[in-house]
């Protein structure tokens, strides 16, 4: 009997497995209706899911044990709807006595009932839930990968984009500077777009998720917060990110404390996040030649420099230093370059210009100097050393909106850049630091695009 119940479990049957592939999982389920597993009232997935685990528990004294963790919790009510036609709770659930009554009011042994996975039964189901999720997902990722017949206006200008996804989301980033994701870490993109579209139809914004009373006001505070990406802790969100389907269950303290934190800046390797049971959601939205992080809680600068060491990259090879004036008095004494004295005359937005242009000239192989290209680096040291081509560059290179933005993920050099104090004359002033710098970023940056930011 325990043997033939184990193979009704969805996915663990040929017939089964054959019926769901058939299905589409183009989209996630929506609008579904969820019989109570013990009586005849209904409810609406996913708007009344709440509600049902509410009235479970308070009507017939059932608990689901990690319900959060439940891959296509629609799919695992039914399953278990029908089961408990035939069967009283007792039969599949554990059995607690509780001095209390669902309300609270106090009463002495108290019956209620705990279904969990320690029953193999509801462990197969869901494991099974959980691949038949990222089954679909990578279907549908896959799909919108390589899918050519999409078109959509913009969010913010008239412009319909067609073609694949990716181009849409570029277009997001390349001419409005709205950070929502890289394609390739995307799932759901559609649903995700009118999402965002419904939120700013409504006048919200995509992050703080604040309201205005009109379009220009919601433009201006998106300009100058920074605010041009959405919620990172908002986990309405995390089924848009692939890495969410393939993940195990999380602790509950890692959990609470990923709903208390307030988008805190870290740095981690993917082992280290698969241990932990957590994704590290910033990193996913943030693009390779973006900063992500344009946070307006300056406090969490110094909690990262803490957790990196202080560390500082020299721009043209792989030496670290923990405080800045060594790794000045290295890239001096080993590239003659005096980084203080080449960028005396620069204001604090030039120089993390080219900071960024180094960078990233130093990654693609290419000269600062001369733009040569070439293979390898050893090459590329040699060149730039014998011809004493470790220099800052023309202003023409690098003096370009591109360059506003890191190109380096957490690079420590931009965040001292304001503490060097480049104008000697001014050693004894009080430097005041504008809340605003990235929203001055922001600003010069879409004054100098091709398109600008309209809402």
């Amino acid at each position: 009997m325990q043997h033939a119940e184990m193979d009704s479990v969805p996915g663990g049957s040929s017939s089964l497995q054959a019926t769901a592939s058939e299905q589409s999982h183009l989209k996630p389920s929506a609008n579904t209706a969820i019989k109570c597993l013990k009586c005849e009232k209904v409810y609406i997935f996913p708007a009344d899911r709440d509600d049902c685990l509410a009235h479970l528990y308070l009507e017939h004294r059932l608990v689901i044990a990690d319900v959060e963790d439940i891959a296509m919790l629609e799919e695992y009510l039914q399953y278990w709807e029908k089961k408990f036609q035939d069967h009283e709770f007792e039969q599949y659930c554990t059995t607690m006595f509780l001095d209390q009554l669902p309300d609270g009011t106090y009463a002495k042994n108290e019956k209620y009932y705990l279904l969990c996975d320690i029953l193999p039964q509801d462990y197969e189901l869901r494991q099974s839930l959980k691949k038949q999720r990222l089954k679909s997902a990578l279907e549908r990722h896959h799909y919108e990968l390589t899918d050519r017949n999409f078109s959509k206006e913009c969010l913010f200008c008239r412009t319909v984009i067609k073609g694949l996804r990716a181009d849409y989301l570029d277009h997001l980033f390349d001419k409005h500077f709205l950070l929502v994701g890289k394609p390739e870490k995307l799932v759901y993109v559609d649903e995700l777009l009118n999402q965002l579209e419904e939120n700013l139809n409504k006048l919200i914004c995509l992050f703080c998720e604040k309201t205005f009373k009109d379009r220009p006001t919601l433009k201006e505070h998106m300009r100058k917060k920074g605010h041009k990406r959405i919620n990172p802790n908002r986990k309405d969100y995390d089924k848009y990110f692939l890495i969410n389907y393939n993940r195990g269950s999380q602790p509950q303290q890692s959990r609470q404390g990923h709903q208390k934190r307030q988008t805190p800046r870290r740095k981690c390797s993917n082992s280290t996040v698969e241990k932990e049971g957590s994704v590290d959601f910033d990193k996913h939205f943030a693009r390779q030649d973006s900063d992500g992080e344009h946070d307006s809680d300056w406090s969490d600068w110094a909690g990262d420099d803490e957790a990196e060491g202080n560390s500082f990259k020299c721009l043209f090879c792989p030496h670290l230093d923990n405080q800045f004036v060594d790794l000045k008095q290295h890239m001096n004494e080993i590239h003659h370059l005096d980084f203080e004295r080449e960028t005396k005359s620069l204001n604090f937005y030039e120089r993390v210009k080219i900071v960024n242009y180094v960078r990233r000239q130093i990654c693609m192989l290419r000269c600062v100097s001369c733009d040569l290209q070439f293979d390898e680096f050893d090459l590329l040291k040699e060149h730039m050393t014998q011809e004493l081509h470790c220099g800052i560059g023309r202003r023409s290179n690098w003096d370009k909106p591109e360059f506003f933005f890191p190109y380096l993920e957490n690079d420590g050099v931009l965040c001292v850049l304001d503490d060097t104090g480049a104008d000697e004359e001014e050693v004894d002033m009080v430097r005041i630091i504008s809340e605003d710098s990235m929203a001055e970023i922001n600003k010069d940056a879409e004054r100098l695009s091709l398109e600008n930011f309209k809402l």
